[in-house]
């Protein structure tokens, strides 16, 4: 979690940001969304005492996002509150998911308990269904560690990823592969391909469909070789994608003409990503290709994982 100063870097690196514009038009948030989520977050962070913690250091963000002292024209220098809460009122659909986002990643919200930072995470998803808006919210990802700390070692937890706001392409595949992948991946030792399968899907959002396939393929690797630690099967860190499906299958129950279908997701990559030169000829890759690269490395990643943990 970040300190009184500001973390630059991560301001620009908010949805707003990550996302180019839509292929196609969404459906607006609504202010029955946008009331329900100030509501919830002023409940929670009041009941704990933080509430003023929590506007100061999100409006302090927003000044630096936006470029402005002041957010809306009327408000007083001194009322950051007043302030925050009439540009959210008004601004646009994916300032208010850069606020979404803010929330869970600043002090207030780590010092409040855990079960109310997750139990948060679960209400911005039911407002979010409850008003059938094409987004949700990820969960935060932990990862335990041991630090000496007086002398003594002690077990901790450092925050791996913290909540981000992605768009449901598909309703139907949203809940059969996206959503249980990323909550798959939320297991902190899948925290390479939990990263590298948001941004593929982060590269498919801004329609850069070369790289999306390139991190498609990575996330798959990066599964593989959890797979293959965690079950203590040998394998070469420089292994590709090919090779770590052979070591895996050979364990696995699959039949084995499983094997072609799962190495065509890396054979997509390997012909039409950019993780290798175009050469004179540059690749196009069409949005209809990264879409099924997508959700196909989801469902192989599901596969093995349900096959093989």
């Amino acid at each position: 979690m970040r300190g009184q100063l500001v973390d630059i870097p991560a301001i620009f690196r908010h949805f707003s940001r990550r996302h180019g514009p839509p292929s196609s038009p969404l459906k607006p948030l609504t202010e029955s969304f946008r009331n329900r989520v100030l509501m919830r977050a002023r409940d929670v962070f009041a009941l704990s005492g933080y509430d003023t913690h929590l506007w100061m250091e999100v409006h302090k963000e927003f000044t630096y996002l936006v470029g402005r002292p002041a957010l809306s024209p009327r408000a007083a220098a001194t009322d950051f509150q007043g302030d925050l809460a009439a540009f959210l009122l008004t601004c646009s659909d994916v300032h208010f998911l850069d606020f979404i986002e803010m929330v869970f990643q600043t002090d207030a919200v780590n010092r409040i308990p855990s079960d109310k930072r997750d139990s948060l995470v679960h209400d911005v998803n039911t407002f979010l269904e409850v008003d059938q808006l094409p987004y949700a919210l990820t969960g935060f990802v932990w990862e335990e560690y041991e630090k000496l700390e007086f002398g003594r070692m002690g077990t901790y937890e450092r925050l791996v990823a913290a909540p981000q706001i992605i768009v449901k392409e598909s309703g139907p595949m949203f809940t059969t592969v996206t959503e249980p992948v990323l909550q798959l991946l939320a297991d902190p030792r899948f925290k390479s391909a939990n990263a590298e399968y948001r941004e593929a899907l982060q590269e498919y959002r801004k329609a850069d469909y070369g790289d999306c396939l390139t991190m498609c393929g990575s996330a798959l690797e990066s599964v593989l070789k959890v797979i293959c630690t965690i079950n203590n099967w040998a394998y070469s860190p420089t292994d590709t994608a090919a090779p770590l499906l052979k070591a895996v299958l050979s364990h696995a129950t699959l039949d084995p003409f499983f094997e072609q279908p799962l190495t065509l997701i890396a054979t997509i990559r390997n012909r039409l990503s950019k993780a290798h030169g175009a050469g004179s000829a540059p690749r196009a890759v069409p949005k209809h290709v990264a879409e099924y690269a997508v959700n196909a490395t989801g469902a192989a990643m599901l596969l093995l994982a349900r096959e093989c943990l």
